[in-house]
């Protein structure tokens, strides 16, 4: 039986990577795209793809809806976002909603994207805003939890961020987990890993690095299925 899965965050640079490469599995028969506002442009005017409107402060799904994985992509910058309380928010808190209303409506599976580095730490507001939402998603009891600590995103962005163009360059060329990675590869990486077998009857939690998900993508993410 084929499965259904929701992205939230789909409109980022990772959400529109998950999109895609959804719509291409064959796991797939059905994905749910939250987004703020509808597009009819690529990947969200694919043949599987719905996109749904809506407000992570009032998150909700019919009554009757069943989804199998909830992959999460949400997040902001300190640049975009200036107000801590704000920033929390999206980058806490509406994960948080996305995983809990996922668990309400039968999810086993959920994938969040967090961040290289994610550890409770005084020096690093984002650091610790990440290190918060692994620990309070631990808690929640899904089946299979996959969270994906990324180093610098490379992709087209739909905003212009030009000291992360900087960076890219030579975030490239760093060793191991500190080097730059693109996003679709992330997206593949956390596919591959709801599509993964995992011990049924207990808690199964991935951590996914930087490293190890570099060129995911080129990777037949339907091998596992």
């Amino acid at each position: 039986m084929k499965k259904t899965a929701w992205v939230a965050g789909a409109s980022g640079l990772i959400g529109s990577h998950l999109i895609e490469l959804l719509n291409a599995h064959p796991a797939y028969d059905k994905v749910v795209a939250f987004v703020r506002q509808a597009t009819i442009t690529p990947p969200y005017n694919q043949s599987k793809v719905e996109q749904r409107c809506v407000d992570y402060t009032q998150l909700q799904a019919p009554d009757n809806e069943r989804v199998d994985d909830v992959f999460c992509a949400l997040g902001s910058t300190a640049k975009k976002t200036p107000d801590k309380e704000a920033y929390y928010e999206i980058d806490v808190l509406f994960p948080l909603a996305a995983a809990e209303l996922g668990l309400k409506h039968g999810a086993s599976f959920y994938g969040v994207v967090s961040a290289h580095g994610a550890k409770s730490s005084r020096l690093s507001f984002y650091l610790e805003m990440k290190s918060r939402l692994e620990h309070s998603l631990k808690q929640l009891g899904y089946s299979h939890l996959a969270i994906a600590r990324p180093s610098l995103l490379k992709g087209d962005r739909k905003e212009y961020r030009p000291a992360e163009r900087l960076s890219e360059g030579f975030m490239s060329l760093l060793p191991g987990n500190y080097k730059a990675i693109h996003a679709k590869d992330v997206a593949a990486a956390l596919i591959q890993a709801a599509n993964s077998k995992t011990d049924q009857d207990s808690q199964s939690i991935s951590i996914l690095s930087s490293k190890e998900m570099q060129n995911a993508s080129q990777l037949d993410s339907r091998s596992s299925v």
